[in-house]
């Protein structure tokens, strides 16, 4: 790689090798940035002087940066470089500045040169040459008068923007029922109606009811009537409980029913000798059930081979619920 180094006072541009083809070393170049920020701290502090026309602090801190230049091969380096050039650049606008707003010469330095050039001579009589200074002055006021071209009208009034608000377009469908604000306060939903979560809740729970009391009634006569009356001893399972063989989507639904009866304590939840899962509804809580967080992944998959496997029935566990002629 090569780069071209910047033009200074008229020199032709040299070709060097940069980054690794340069062979700097790494402490070589920490000396670089150490030059580039003493100087960077320089250009701040001397900012007024180099600003002065009359010194000549921005001629040696640009050459300075020149010769720091030369050894950078780096564009870290290179950046650092950046930024002194630009604070430098910076400070000769201001420089430029002052030269069009300051005076460009000095009187005293005119007015003496303007005698000895419009003077008579000692043959003469001596004395100031008034015509010889109208001759040469009237040579600056030899151009033609002009006049400024106008260009739009004299006076523009400024029209107020308004602002334009968008109105809501309101969908009118021409068979929907007309509804008074009247109407709408008697139209509240009645209390003891049940939500569809609450719904189906309840229909776990009647169905896990009727399964443990068909299993208890039919168990064998030499079973005590204590056990037959004790539910845990007669638990139905939970696959055939909560799996719908006809809906994914009410299978999903049964489950979450059914952990949150689990989670309040109203249903309890062990595995069999045979290590399946098994539910039973729970006697009156004696106090709140520690919380327990887990979770349960089922796909579309799973739930045909469960169905499959379990030989599940649509009158083994929850019933199908309506959904309005839609097959989930």
């Amino acid at each position: 790689m090569a780069k071209k180094s910047r033009n200074d006072g008229g020199k032709t541009k040299e070709k060097i090798k940069v980054m690794s083809d340069s062979g700097q070393t790494e402490e070589e170049r920490r000396v670089v940035r150490r030059r580039q920020r003493s100087l960077a701290k320089d250009i701040q502090e001397t900012g007024a002087d180099m600003e002065d026309v009359s010194k000549a602090t921005f001629a040696e801190k640009r050459k300075k940066n020149n010769e720091i230049y030369k050894e950078v091969n780096y564009a870290r380096e290179a950046a650092l470089d950046a930024e002194n050039l630009v604070a430098i650049s910076e400070k000769v606008s201001k420089q430029a500045n002052k030269l069009v707003s300051a005076v460009r010469y000095d009187t005293d330095k005119v007015i003496k040169q303007l005698i000895k050039r419009s003077s008579f001579s000692e043959d003469l009589g001596g004395g100031f040459d008034w015509e010889k200074l109208g001759k040469a002055a009237g040579r600056c006021f030899n151009m033609v008068p002009f006049i400024q071209f106008m260009n739009g009208p004299l006076r523009k009034e400024v029209k107020e923007r308004k602002e334009k608000v968008s109105k809501k377009r309101v969908r009118v469908d021409e068979e929907a029922e007309e509804e008074r604000p009247e109407e709408v306060l008697t139209q509240q939903k009645d209390k003891n109606s049940l939500s569809g979560m609450e719904d189906i809740i309840k229909s776990v729970n009647k169905t896990l009811k009727r399964t443990v009391e068909r299993k208890s009634s039919s168990s064998s006569s030499t079973s005590s009537k204590k056990k037959r009356s004790d539910p845990s001893s007669n638990p139905a399972c939970v696959v055939k409980l909560v799996v719908n063989p006809k809906s994914f989507t009410q299978t999903a639904e049964n489950i979450l029913a059914l952990s949150f009866q689990v989670k309040k304590g109203d249903i309890a939840v062990k595995t069999n000798e045979e290590g399946l899962p098994v539910a039973f509804p729970t006697a009156m809580r004696q106090h709140t059930p520690m919380s327990k967080q887990s979770v349960l992944s089922l796909n579309m998959k799973q739930w045909r081979e469960m169905v499959k496997e379990y030989h599940v029935k649509d009158y083994d566990g929850v019933p199908t619920r309506a959904t309005g002629g839609k097959k989930s």
